[in-house]
């Protein structure tokens, strides 16, 4: 007795066809949102471990305030060891511990300078202390999204100003601050800040 062989019709490969399609567009979809998010979450790490290093950097520098005033870029004057309000500069200051593995012919005190250009945060330093107008800073972006960027100093007296060396303070280039206080605003991580101690 011969029993006829059964395969599947076309309606039944159509819709097999039509279901497989569906899932794979299913699986698709949530394979780009979860790539998607992996690449979100990665973007966010980043820009987290630059404000992480951003912040460091400048409480370090700050903490390493050295009492060092500079000549000035035409050597008539000299500029406070930390001061505030020079050109587009949020602040400019004599830090100590500048490495010297090489032995190069200088000293271990740097000048470097925090300003904001635009909505990037950049450090500037300076291969001499006392430095000419030839004398270009080198630059590091730190760190972008910035909206706002204020500095304020707490004096002898316990109060804090926006301008340093604050008005009446007897003219000694070497004076420094109790502490310093950054202030950042930034498009995601919102306002930060933070308050270093100057020691001495």
């Amino acid at each position: 007795m011969n029993r006829r062989q059964r395969g599947f019709t076309f309606i039944e490969l159509i819709v097999a066809i039509a279901i497989f399609a569906i899932m794979s567009a299913m699986l698709y979809s949530m394979l780009g949102a979860v790539r998607g998010q992996l690449i979100h979450s990665r973007e966010a790490a980043d820009e987290l471990r630059e404000l992480h290093y951003a912040m460091r950097r400048i409480a370090l520098d700050i903490s390493q305030l050295q009492p060092r005033p500079i000549r000035d870029e035409i050597g008539s004057g000299w500029q406070d060891a930390v001061s505030t309000g020079n050109g587009l500069n949020a602040i400019e200051l004599s830090i100590g511990g500048w490495r010297n593995p090489v032995g190069l012919p200088r000293g271990t005190i740097q000048r470097v300078a925090y300003t904001l250009d635009g909505d990037v945060l950049a450090r500037l330093h300076w291969q001499v202390l006392d430095r000419t107008l030839s004398n270009e800073p080198l630059r590091i972006d730190l760190l972008s999204g910035i909206r706002d960027l204020r500095v304020r100093f707490l004096d002898r007296s316990g109060e804090w100003g926006e301008q340093w060396p604050p008005l009446g303070a007897g003219g000694d280039p070497r004076a420094r601050p109790r502490a310093i206080e950054i202030f950042i605003e930034h498009e995601n991580w919102g306002e930060l800040t933070r308050i270093i101690e100057i020691a001495g």
